[in-house]
């Protein structure tokens, strides 16, 4: 059998094959790693400015005005979009952002500034002065960003909307008892008892200690028009006294996770009916306030 013989250069075209390989292999796996970290985050600051990624669209909150639109990723450049159509013409907004530093629990943003597209009024639906009000935006992981709250008691309210929101009052005391009243939409309806088991009482902390919750209700103020979504009404009770309530017709984006943690109660609770009726606390601020 004969050997196929490699010269020199031969060989040193092979070595420099395999290494434009291997380099761009770990190029594409450093690149996807960088997307995944940034997409795959919660992102959120003190004065509760906000990012979260989904599939090709973003949820933002800057200076407490909320808005979802579509966003591009790309060479350290991130740009919000909106496609629109204006007298039979398809048209695009974007604004961009450069990725200054982006580290497992910091995000910092710089706003690229173009001074023409300003000048020449050619944003209509994205509000440049929300993305342009700082020099850099200062992000942290929302799981880095702690605010602990030890509740004894949490009461929540939802209502319906234009569509099939369900409509349930709820409350959970920390040692995992579960009082819940189903109403319109809810698929559970009347008064119901029950328990949360310990790893679920362990997860309600970890989200109520990652929601800014005392922030959101000194701070936060809903800047959106009254919309077709629910009511949502918060009221936790810590073992210090505190009373915190939040009302929201179009809440913060980082209490969705507390929110919908709350309206699947039903499938994470041992829930049985009971003929009593329980008596709900309700919240003492009228704005948003969810009649029960």
């Amino acid at each position: 059998m004969n050997s196929i013989k490699t010269t020199p250069t031969m060989r040193n075209l092979l070595f420099t094959l395999i290494l434009l390989a291997t380099l761009t292999s770990k190029a594409q796996s450093s690149k996807a790693s960088t997307n995944d970290l940034l997409t795959k985050t919660e992102w959120i600051n003190k004065d509760l400015d906000y990012l979260r990624f989904n599939d090709g669209s973003v949820v933002y909150n800057f200076d407490n005005k909320k808005q979802e639109v579509l966003f591009d990723l790309e060479n350290k450049k991130i740009s919000f979009k909106v496609n629109y159509r204006t007298a039979g013409d398809f048209k695009t907004e974007e604004f961009q952002f450069q990725i200054k530093e982006l580290k497992k629990n910091k995000l910092v943003l710089v706003p690229v500034i173009e001074k023409e597209k300003i000048e020449n009024n050619e944003y209509k639906k994205l509000d440049h002065s929300l993305f342009s009000k700082e020099k850099q935006y200062v992000f942290y992981n929302r799981g880095a960003l702690l605010s602990k709250v030890n509740f004894k008691k949490l009461t929540f309210h939802s209502s319906t909307c234009f569509g099939t929101c369900p409509s349930i009052s709820v409350q959970i005391n920390i040692d995992g008892t579960v009082y819940y009243k189903g109403k319109a939409y809810s698929d559970k309806k009347g008064s119901f008892e029950g328990e949360l088991s310990k790893d679920d009482i362990y997860q309600l902390k970890k989200i109520l200690n990652r929601s800014q919750l005392r922030n959101i209700d000194k701070n936060w103020e809903q800047h959106s028009k009254r919309n077709n979504t629910p009511k949502y009404t918060y009221i936790i009770e810590t073992f210090e006294g505190e009373n915190i309530q939040i009302n929201s017709n179009d809440q913060h984006p980082v209490l969705d996770k507390l929110s919908d943690f709350l309206l699947n109660i039903d499938d994470k609770a041992d829930l049985h009916k009971v003929k009593g009726v329980h008596k709900f606390e309700k919240s003492t601020i009228e704005l948003y306030k969810h009649s029960q």
